[in-house]
């Protein structure tokens, strides 16, 4: 039991025995329940709202005398004085907080009570009246996104340039491709390594599995026996990125799309190969292992 609970009940009870009520007279004129007036009068619950405007008036207190008790105003003669002044210059709004709460205006509503509920009903209206649909929301992701890509791609294609520069340069010097390829000495220093290209990518290298592709599924962008990078951290679905799934007995790359109904496309890339699609009822059957960032293609030279 709080402290301020107790003072509260005290305030209560010493109003009961001076207006000679009991309990049960409590519980008839407010209509509050007998156990609600127990743990009032037991300093276990505080009365708030329409039972503590019906108490004040079964008790012929103010409401803030009830739940704070005598409090020295020093520009008023008593509390009362102060809590007259503070509802009668909330009373001139009364009519406006009862239309726009639709309430009954036949009602003894406290002022008190009202104001708050219009703060809260003002507050919900403001915050849904600028909150973002998840269409909206879809929307700024996919710009911000498109918009990287664009960013990212511009700065990929110069660094491209600025390591091919070299390479050009010592092609122009020679006079024909025979010369070039007798004088041409293996550098691997433009070569990129593992831990670039999964930065480059956005990915983890200490979260990517290495896998080598075994059908002609995702050919011809992805030919059997390719090398892939999979991020073992990027599970969540991006409409048209490839994954390495796993589904039942089927472990092997797709191309994933998220319907409107919940339901997902697995494409493949070999139009050989035929569409699935995954209902929304059997997602679940489907595990993300991983987001195919990169990959090396090898395309044997046939004697």
């Amino acid at each position: 039991m709080s402290e301020y609970l107790k003072e509260v009940a005290a305030r209560i009870k010493r109003c009961m025995n001076d207006k000679g009520l009991r309990q049960v007279d409590i519980v008839k004129t407010t209509g509050v329940s007998k156990s609600s007036v127990s743990k009032w009068l037991g300093g276990r619950a505080c009365p708030s709202g329409e039972y503590l405007l019906r108490l004040s008036q079964v008790l012929d207190k103010p409401e803030y005398w009830i739940l704070n008790g005598e409090y020295p105003y020093s520009s008023y003669a008593d509390i009362d004085d102060a809590m007259d002044y503070l509802n009668s210059v909330e009373e001139d709004n009364r009519q406006i907080y009862i239309k726009k709460l639709g309430l009954d205006p036949k009602l003894p509503y406290s002022i008190r009570y009202l104001r708050d509920e219009f703060e809260d009903r003002m507050y919900c209206e403001h915050e849904h009246q600028f909150e973002l649909s998840a269409e909206q929301e879809k929307q700024i992701e996919a710009y911000e996104e498109e918009k990287y890509e664009r960013w990212f791609e511009s700065n990929i294609t110069v660094d491209n340039m600025l390591e091919n520069r070299d390479t050009l340069k010592e092609i122009e010097k020679l006079f024909n491709s025979t010369n070039f390829i007798s004088n041409f000495q293996y550098s691997n220093k433009s070569l990129r390594s593992p831990s670039e290209i999964a930065e480059r990518s956005k990915t983890q290298l200490d979260k990517t599995l290495y896998y080598s592709q075994e059908d002609i599924s995702m050919e011809p962008v992805i030919m059997r026996g390719a090398q892939c990078s999979v991020d073992l951290s990027k599970r969540t679905i991006r409409d048209g990125k490839i994954y390495l799934i796993r589904r039942y007995d089927f472990y092997g790359m797709r191309t994933l799309f998220s319907q409107s109904d919940g339901s997902l496309l697995l494409q493949s890339k070999n139009i050989n190969y035929p569409n699935e699609v995954v209902s929304k009822n059997e997602v679940d059957s489907l595990v993300i292992i991983g987001y195919v960032y990169a990959w090396a293609n090898f395309d044997p030279w046939e004697n």
